[in-house]
């Protein structure tokens, strides 16, 4: 029941995200490749999406974490404090969130793979002797359980994402970071790891494999920048509580 009134509050914002994002997402994906060359049948989708793996942090923020700043603003929370435990309201008020952010990145993701792979009909050209994908037999032979499985992995990463503007929103006094800083750091974590001259490591290249060659992603590609990213989100909830001193239920 809690889980259910959460997800009411946050319902409209995310629908209208949701279903822009598919649109958007299918309309591309149809429509991009034709000034490429497109070798297989999910190129398409990789063509046509390519360009919300810098913005999917905006996209699983700015719709959901706006809700509970509001909360804290208007002092709601401490209305609640008779009536439930602060545990069981703030996790069911993250799992809330959290199946927002899965479906906004999910949903759109798998339903434009399954518009290239049965929609846009592309004429696929032999590729090159150089050519390398990711997982490549997969991405080959299995297209749909290769979308399936990338889809889920890049919501999992939403719901990532999301935690660290939720956890802002529950210590920070300025809307404006809370919306936007999961967005900054993203794009700082990016040039970062640029300028060391190992873009593996970004939570970018763990979002979209795609977007570097496969011979220089590896395993460590999906494991350093969500990690590094929960690391963040554990001092970011120690600067605030023990060092600053905030409190959830305060503001």
């Amino acid at each position: 029941m809690l889980l259910c009134l959460e997800l009411k509050k946050i319902r409209k914002p995310v629908l209208i995200t949701l279903f822009g994002m598919t649109i958007l997402a299918c309309i591309l994906t149809c429509t991009l490749y034709r000034d490429y060359q497109v070798c297989f049948v999910l190129d398409p989708w990789e063509i046509g999406t390519e360009y919300f793996g810098l913005l999917f942090p905006l996209l699983v923020t700015v719709p959901i974490c706006w809700q509970l700043y509001y909360e804290r603003r208007n002092h709601f929370l401490i209305y609640t404090l008779p009536r439930i435990s602060k545990k069981r309201y703030m996790g069911a008020k993250w799992l809330a969130y959290a199946l927002a952010a899965f479906l906004i990145v999910f949903i759109p993701y798998f339903l434009s793979a399954l518009c290239s792979i049965y929609i846009a009909n592309p004429s696929l050209q032999p590729p090159s002797e150089k050519y390398i994908h990711i997982f490549h037999s997969f991405f080959k032979e299995a297209p749909l359980v290769y979308s399936l499985l990338l889809s889920l992995w890049k919501g999992i990463l939403g719901v990532l994402v999301m935690t660290f503007g939720f956890v802002l929103a529950l210590y920070s006094e300025n809307l404006f970071i809370v919306l936007t800083a999961p967005f900054v750091y993203v794009v700082l974590e990016n040039f970062g790891w640029a300028i060391l001259g190992i873009p593996k490591y970004r939570l970018i290249t763990a979002f979209e494999p795609s977007s570097l060659s496969s011979a220089v992603v590896s395993g460590a590609s999906f494991v350093v920048g969500p990690l590094l990213l929960c690391i963040v989100i554990g001092i970011t909830v120690l600067y605030y509580s023990k060092v600053k001193h905030y409190a959830v239920y305060e503001m």
